[in-house]
């Protein structure tokens, strides 16, 4: 459980501000001993990472002196929901991840292969509210796909998060600001609640990001989830959940809460691999996708397409689900495990 904000940020913003400072004030000195250690094992990762770590230091104190600003500007938050106000944090949003996505990339000598299709890309580009459900694996999917949608679609996307972000004080700050939903997963009806809401109030050029699977793809995560599944008497779904072995099984809660916010909206969903699979950072550090190519693929769903009953809409994902495990299937590189 997440402490209040009250009681959270003072700590969470006083120590990344500290942190950032220290970090950039001896960035000198911490490249030239990941220089050192990255020589002796001939190994990049060390000074990969820590010239990462201080871009993002960097990032996070500029967003941080920002939401600062942008707080006085609204008149201590009186006017915080203003559109002016919003549209400066979507700004400051943009900003932040494009910097980001494209420093992930350049460091790590990561391409993007052009992927969608025709239809989703269309969707993408209009000014109708659209649902976007993802896949959810390896490093740096999250941040490439949030930078598609506010760089290149120029789209104001509201974003599903977990509680936990909220340990990082700007997106805990940008997050809260802007309508995304940030949900408490013990909580599962209350998540629902707010993803309905959230997927309501969308307007033109809004789109909600959700990653069904609840989160990053591991074998054991994906055998977890089934046996789950299971356990809760769901057979057919564990069934068809055992043929997909690069997914884990989605989770229909919040996908059905979306729906129901905005029934008429066009869902894409989208899938991505060959960054291979690193759901934690020692993980990422073992893993490093270096100079490896992100193949990305989008479909797109239109209203008519899918069932109204909400059971007949479980399996409608599930479908979809399999489809983009096989699309992974056909597209992970060579000797790549189940997954990536």
């Amino acid at each position: 459980m997440i402490p209040p904000a009250a009681i959270r940020r003072p700590v969470t913003i006083t120590s990344w501000l500290v942190v950032s400072i220290v970090a950039l004030t001896l960035s000198p000195l911490l490249l030239g001993l990941a220089w050192l250690w990255s020589s002796v094992t001939a190994r990049p990762q060390a000074l990969i990472f820590t010239r990462l770590a201080i871009r993002y230091f960097a990032l996070e104190l500029v967003s941080l002196i920002a939401c600062g600003g942008l707080w006085l500007a609204s008149g201590l938050g009186r006017w915080m929901d203003s559109e002016f106000i919003q549209r400066l944090h979507f700004v400051l949003l943009r900003w932040f991840v494009h910097s980001f996505a494209r420093q992930w990339c350049a460091l790590l000598q990561i391409k993007i292969a052009p992927g969608g299709c025709t239809e989703a890309v269309q969707a993408l580009q209009g000014s109708a509210p659209a649902l976007l459900f993802s896949r959810h694996a390896g490093p740096g999917d999250t941040i490439v796909l949030l930078d598609q949608l506010l760089t290149h679609f120029e789209r104001l996307p509201r974003i599903v998060f977990k509680q936990t972000i909220a340990l990082d004080p700007c997106l805990d700050l940008i997050g809260h600001r802007l309508p995304h939903a940030i949900i408490n997963t013990s909580d599962p009806e209350h998540g629902e609640a707010r993803i309905e809401e959230v997927a309501a109030g969308l307007g033109d050029r809004g789109v909600l990001l959700l990653f069904p699977e609840g989160g990053n793809f591991t074998p054991g995560r994906r055998l977890a989830a089934i046996r789950r599944l299971r356990r809760k008497g769901f057979r057919r779904q564990a069934a068809q959940a055992e043929t997909m072995p690069n997914v884990m099984p989605p989770r229909p809660g919040g996908a059905l809460a979306a729906l129901r916010g905005k029934p008429n909206a066009e869902v894409i969903f989208a899938a991505h691999t060959g960054l291979g699979l690193a759901a934690f950072p020692r993980q990422i550090w073992r893993a490093a996708p270096i100079g490896r190519t992100l193949k990305t693929r989008m479909w797109l769903s239109r209203p008519r397409e899918r069932p109204a009953d909400e059971d007949d809409q479980v399996q409608w994902l599930y479908d979809w689900w399999q489809r983009i495990d096989t699309w992974i299937t056909e597209n992970r590189p060579v000797g790549a495990g189940a997954g990536g």
